[in-house]
């Protein structure tokens, strides 16, 4: 057909190309008819088809032939792919004795807890910043935790959770998560400091006022030896054993764990570990002026030993209102920054001035 097509239309220009040659030399030009404008237009419409289709005709043609030599091609691949021997090598092993052993008791559980001064931004017992940060940080509780099968800790957990009476309306999600529910008020009545100026100030400073101080019953929870206070913004992203198996060392006594756990603990400034620590913390460096002396202890990471006495003599510092304006903690530099007032600067000045040597500062 493209053969038949293409030499019509070449014997149909060349018949017109004749024509206007004669006229072009012609004394007497003669006019072109319409009918020979419709034989050349329809001459070069059937040219282009037939060109188009051979075009088509070889392209189908040269793929035909590049699928043939794909399929023959995969043929002697499959072929060598049978005959060739692939290796086969051993699997690997680890020695049994290479592999830590994880007793099927804890060593000791230790309690976790947080602390719930109000239901947040929006009032609600629906807010997400409540009930995520709960949720999440539970789960890695659970992950680091001698509960979790995967895990190397020795240690198992407990959940508590201290809410104000004003945050009760909203702690039922802890309880669901679970947590321990303790609803406690503040430990002191603000109107009894006697101290005019923290009594003025404690309650409006800080991130939560006077209602910070709820993270005090940490040291109350005297049937665990250990309690990890943590704020609902915090995450465990590995076991703490080291800590507390240096921590644990006052119960067992000297041990060649706890020495190997002292070995690991990243310590500030290298200082050296007591020989009973009884809290473990880091500082809020960011909140202070270059130059200050005393840092503040950073609010939502406590690791402590429960101690009724403890607790009490918190409160009663409390009380006391020995603040100062510019000075802080009995005069002593123990302030000055945010969060002074509350937890921040007291454990500061409870564990650099009144119990030193007692606190280990980490490295964070």
């Amino acid at each position: 057909f493209c053969a038949m097509a293409m030499a019509k239309t070449n014997n149909s220009v060349k018949s017109t190309l004749l024509q206007w040659r004669q006229s072009i030399h012609s004394n007497s030009p003669r006019k072109i008819r319409a009918s020979t404008f419709r034989n050349v237009l329809l001459a070069l419409t059937v040219l282009s088809i037939a060109l188009w289709l051979r075009f088509a005709l070889l392209m189908d043609s040269a793929g035909d032939d590049r699928r043939t030599n794909y399929s023959q091609d995969q043929a002697k691949i499959s072929t060598i792919s049978k005959n060739a021997k692939v290796p086969q090598h051993k699997k690997q092993t680890i020695p049994q004795n290479l592999i830590p052993k994880k007793s099927s008791t804890p060593k000791a559980t230790v309690a976790y807890a947080v602390s719930l001064t109000s239901c947040g931004h929006t009032g609600s017992r629906s807010d997400p910043n409540l009930h995520e940060g709960a949720a999440v940080l539970q789960h890695s509780i659970y992950l680091s935790s001698h509960s979790n099968p995967a895990s190397t800790s020795k240690y198992a957990h407990k959940l508590f959770a201290f809410v104000h009476p004003e945050a009760g309306k909203c702690s039922d999600i802890f309880s669901r998560l679970g947590y321990e529910v303790q609803i406690h008020d503040t430990p002191f009545n603000v109107s009894d400091i006697r101290g005019q100026f923290l009594k003025e100030h404690i309650v409006k400073s800080g991130c939560c006022g006077e209602k910070e101080y709820l993270k005090l019953y940490a040291y109350t929870l005297l049937d665990y030896p250990i309690v990890v206070h943590l704020d609902l913004d915090s995450l465990v992203l590995k076991p703490l054993d080291d800590l507390f198996d240096v921590m644990m060392e006052s119960v067992d006594g000297l041990t060649d764990e706890g020495a190997v756990a002292r070995s690991r603990i990243p310590v500030m400034f290298a200082e050296p570990i007591p020989k009973q620590v009884d809290a473990f913390f880091t500082r809020d460096y960011n909140m202070i002026n270059p130059g200050h002396k005393h840092v503040g202890v950073q609010g939502g990471f406590l690791v402590v030993r429960p101690s009724l006495a403890a607790f009490e003599e918190y409160v009663s510092i409390v009380l006391e209102g020995n603040f100062k304006q510019g000075n802080g903690w009995g005069a002593k530099g123990y302030g000055g920054y945010f969060g002074a007032q509350q937890i921040q600067g007291i454990c500061s000045y409870y564990y650099d001035y009144k119990h030193p040597v007692t606190a280990v500062e980490l490295n964070r």
